[in-house]
C-alpha cells in the first residue's frame, strides 16, 4: 500500500513539472547507462594500455584542469545565448571521447579522450544544473533531484552488470575485453544527443553585449549575495574532492589487492546505484522539510565507513566479495550528498546569474581537484595503496565539513534579484 502510494505520488509530482524537466530525466536516463558501463574499468584500461598509478593520476588531472576552463564559459553561453546549443555540444564531445578511448593504442593517446570528456562532462553537467535550477522551486528541488537519482538508478544499476557480461563475453579484464564498452558507450551518447535535439525547448536570453568588460562583471556580480556564496563555493569545490581523490584508484585497489575480477566490480557499481534508487526521494522529502545541512553531515561517515571496510576487506576468500558489495552500497550515499550540495548552490542565487554561478562552481571544482589525483598515485607508490583512501576521509573531515557548519541553511532563503548586465 505504501509503495503504490510513493508510486503514485511520484507520478503526480512528475506531471506537475514542465517539458524540459521531464526531458531531462530520459536523458539522465540515458547518461547514466552510457557512464556506467566503463565507470569501473577506466582505469584498469589505461593500465592495461600501459600506465602506472602517477601516469593514471596525471590523466584524471589533465582532464580536470580542462574541464575546470570549461565551466566559466558553458556558464556564461547559457546565461546569454542558448542552452541548447551548450547541451548539444557537450554530448556529442562525449560520444567523440567513447571512440576515441575505443581506438586509442596507446594510454599516451588518452589524454586526447580524457580531455574531451571532461569538458563535454562539464559542459553537460552545467547545463542540466541550470536546467533543474530553472525548472523546479526551492520546495521541490531536492525532491525533483531525487526523482531524478530514483528514476535513472534501475537502467544504471544494470550497467556494471551488463559491462562485466560483455567483458567476460569478450574475453576477460584485458583490452579486448574492455574496448567494446566504448563502441557501445558512443552509441548511447549518440542517442542523447538525438534526444536533445528533438525533443529539448530551447531557451534564448535577451541579445546582450559581449565584450570582455561586461563579461567580467558579470561573473563579480554572483559574489553579491554575500558571504554564503564563497562559502558555498567552496564547499562544492571540495563536494567531489575525497571522490576525486580515491575513485580512479578504487577499481584498480580492488582488482590487485583483493582479487576482484569484472563481475565483483560490476557488482560494486550496481551496489553504488542502488542507494540513489532507494533513498535518494526519502532523503530528497526530508532534506525539503528539514533542511539540507543535517542531512548532509549524516550522511558523510557512510564515505568514511565505505573506505575503511574496502581497506579492511581480506583477499580471495568468502567475504572478500561481501566487503566490497558493502563498500559499493555505503559509497552511494556519495551521490545523494552531491545532490543535496547542488541544491544548496542553486538556492543563493537569482535565476538571472544561475548559469554564470554555477560556472563559478564548476571552475572552483575543477581546480580543487587538478592535483588530487597526481597527489594519490604519488602516495600509492611512495606510502601505500590504502592510504590514498584514508587520505580521502582526512579531506573530508578536517576541510569540507568546518566549511559546511558555518554555513546558512537555504531551503527557505531569499535571495535579492540582481540587475542583469544589459547594456
Amino acid at each position: 500500500m505504501h509503495l503504490h502510494q510513493l508510486v503514485r505520488r511520484t507520478l503526480a509530482f512528475t506531471q506537475r513539472q514542465t517539458h524540459n524537466f521531464k526531458v531531462m530525466l530520459v536523458r539522465r536516463t540515458l547518461h547514466g547507462l552510457a557512464t556506467n558501463l566503463t565507470t569501473q574499468y577506466g582505469s584498469l584500461y589505461a593500465t592495461l594500455l600501459g600506465a602506472n598509478p602517477v601516469q593514471l593520476g596525471s590523466l584524471q588531472s589533465v582532464g580536470n584542469a580542462v574541464g575546470s576552463l570549461a565551466s566559466l564559459p558553458a556558464g556564461w553561453f547559457i546565461d546569454y545565448y542558448s542552452l541548447k546549443n551548450v547541451f548539444l555540444l557537450g554530448s556529442v564531445m562525449l560520444a567523440a571521447s567513447s571512440l576515441l578511448y575505443l581506438t586509442a593504442p596507446d594510454w599516451m593517446w588518452l589524454y586526447a579522450a580524457v580531455i574531451i570528456y571532461y569538458l563535454g562532462s562539464r559542459i553537460v553537467c552545467t547545463a542540466c544544473t541550470v536546467t533543474c535550477a530553472a525548472e523546479l522551486p526551492n520546495e521541490s528541488r531536492a525532491t525533483g533531484r531525487g526523482l531524478c537519482r530514483t528514476l535513472a538508478s534501475p537502467v544504471a544499476i544494470l550497467a556494471p552488470l551488463l559491462a562485466a557480461w560483455l567483458i567476460s563475453r569478450f574475453g576477460g579484464i584485458r583490452l579486448e575485453g574492455l574496448r567494446p564498452l566504448f563502441a557501445i558507450q558512443a552509441l548511447l551518447f549518440a542517442a542523447i544527443l538525438v534526444l536533445l535535439l528533438t525533443r529539448l525547448t530551447a531557451t534564448r536570453a535577451p541579445n546582450v553585449p559581449a565584450d570582455g568588460r561586461r563579461v567580467l562583471e558579470g561573473f563579480a556580480q554572483v559574489f553579491k549575495q554575500g558571504p554564503d556564496v564563497v562559502r558555498l563555493m567552496v564547499v562544492m569545490g571540495l563536494m567531489e574532492l575525497p571522490w576525486t581523490v580515491a575513485q580512479p584508484y578504487m577499481p584498480l585497489f580492488a582488482h590487485e589487492y583483493k582479487g576482484a575480477n569484472e563481475f565483483v566490480l560490476g557488482g560494486i557499481g550496481m551496489t553504488t546505484m542502488l542507494v540513489p534508487m532507494l533513498a535518494a526521494i526519502p532523503l530528497g522529502r526530508l532534506a525539503d522539510r528539514h533542511g539540507r545541512k543535517k542531512l548532509l553531515f549524516a550522511i558523510a561517515p557512510l564515505g568514511y565507513v565505505a573506505n575503511l571496510v574496502l581497506i579492511l576487506a581480506p583477499k580471495a576468500s568468502a567475504s572478500t566479495s561481501v566487503c566490497l558489495l558493502l563498500y559499493g552500497l555505503l559509497f552511494g550515499f556519495n551521490s545523494i550528498g552531491i545532490g543535496l550540495a547542488s541544491s544548496m548552490a542553486a538556492e543563493v542565487m537569482p535565476p538571472a546569474q544561475m548559469g554564470r554561478w554555477i560556472g563559478v562552481v564548476g571552475l572552483v571544482r575543477g581546480l580543487v581537484s587538478i592535483p588530487a589525483p597526481i597527489i594519490a598515485g604519488l602516495i600509492w607508490e611512495h606510502v601505500g595503496p590504502q592510504y590514498v583512501f584514508l587520505a580521502a576521509i582526512g579531506i573530508d573531515v578536517c576541510l569540507r565539513l568546518p566549511l559546511l557548519a558555518f554555513t546558512r541553511e537555504t531551503l527557505h532563503l531569499k535571495v535579492k534579484p540582481l540587475a542583469r548586465l544589459d547594456g
